[in-house]
């Protein structure tokens, strides 16, 4: 790459020594992707004064009119090396030629031939170019209201500014995760959805470690970042373990008071159902006696109801525990005060 040029650095997460770029490209062409056609080679050819490159094209959606829009991507050796979009017309709009190094840092420099210095848009295909990057060699992506955590790209003139810069957005999403994002947190109602909040945030801080560690000669105080991004993931995970605890409880809780309902519903309708059903025995039984002139006598009647006091008896000796546990609670919002 020119020595003069504006350079956009990037950097793909990985927890290993290098990437793997075999892996990253192991099924060619990808899901989405299709071999450049023979006119889009020859005007790629042309260009880069080669034809040792394999093309492949596929499409995005992420232009500022949402409307559908060609990448043609080069690659050599499993690694990008060129990367060109076009425009509605099917002329090429943006250049880019990519530099990936087997730490994970990617190199773009835009053709200024397509995207002129100082153009506003240069950012933009900088980012557009090392999320298709970091999507290929990096399978973990992250999307909805907290995209805005994923690493930019960022201008520097050599690799020293590069890692600073990086690492700088690193250090910054500590600050985010935890003013922005452990309040959403914590008042999140959709439990699963808050565990996956928690786990991607931890995983942005092992990526920090990973960082550090990988470029410790071009980091000061390399001893004291690496403790920080330790300090972040511990108190993420007690963060985690903490919504988990309250989300048990708050189970728990919603349980019991299922239970308690139910076991009000029971009683009420033993108490309502066995007189009815008693009633209704008791006179059936006469309507039978009398077609033989019989009638029950006092002892019968009162034999039925007692039989009809002793299920309720019963009912309530069952439900001991659920009776003396709601007149303990009965008690303590009459006297709040009262220990016993």
């Amino acid at each position: 790459m020119e020595t003069d040029a504006v350079i956009y650095w990037g950097w793909i997460p990985i927890l290993t020594k290098k990437v793997h770029f075999e892996y990253g490209i192991s099924k060619i062409p990808r899901e989405g992707w299709e071999i450049a056609s023979d006119e889009e080679k020859k005007e790629i050819y042309q260009i880069l004064g080669t034809d040792t490159v394999e093309c492949y094209r596929h499409w995005d959606y992420e232009d500022e009119n949402n409307k559908k829009f060609k990448i043609v991507v080069c690659i050599q050796n499993y690694k990008i090396n060129n990367f060109f979009v076009y425009n509605g017309e099917g002329a090429i709009k943006a250049h880019a030629k990519c530099t990936i190094h087997d730490d994970g840092l990617v190199e773009i420099e835009l053709d200024h031939k397509t995207v002129p210095i100082g153009e506003k848009i240069q950012p933009k295909v900088a980012k557009r170019v090392y999320i298709s990057i970091r999507d290929v060699y990096h399978s973990h992506t992250h999307h909805a209201k907290y995209d805005d955590m994923l690493l930019k790209p960022v201008l520097a003139a050599n690799k020293d500014g590069a890692v600073e810069r990086l690492l700088t957005q690193y250090d910054g999403k500590i600050i985010h995760y935890h003013k922005v994002i452990k309040p959403d947190i914590e008042t999140y109602k959709d439990f699963d959805q808050a565990i996956k909040l928690t786990n991607k945030a931890k995983g942005e801080m092992i990526y920090a470690i990973s960082f550090t560690r990988l470029f410790r000669e071009y980091i000061n105080d390399f001893e004291l970042y690496l403790s920080v991004f330790s300090n972040s993931f511990q108190s993420i995970t007690t963060l985690a373990e903490t919504m988990e605890s309250i989300y048990t409880n708050k189970l728990s809780e919603d349980t019991h008071n299922m239970t308690r309902a139910l076991s009000a519903l029971t009683l009420a309708i033993v108490a309502l159902t066995a007189p009815i059903a008693t009633d209704a025995g008791y006179r059936a039984l006469n309507h039978i006696l009398k077609r033989f002139h019989l009638q029950l006598d006092l002892v019968s009647e009162t034999s039925i109801l007692s039989i009809n006091i002793l299920i309720v008896l019963v009912t309530c000796i069952i439900m001991r525990g659920w009776i003396r546990e709601e007149i303990k609670r009965l008690a303590d919002r009459i006297l709040p005060n009262n220990s016993s």
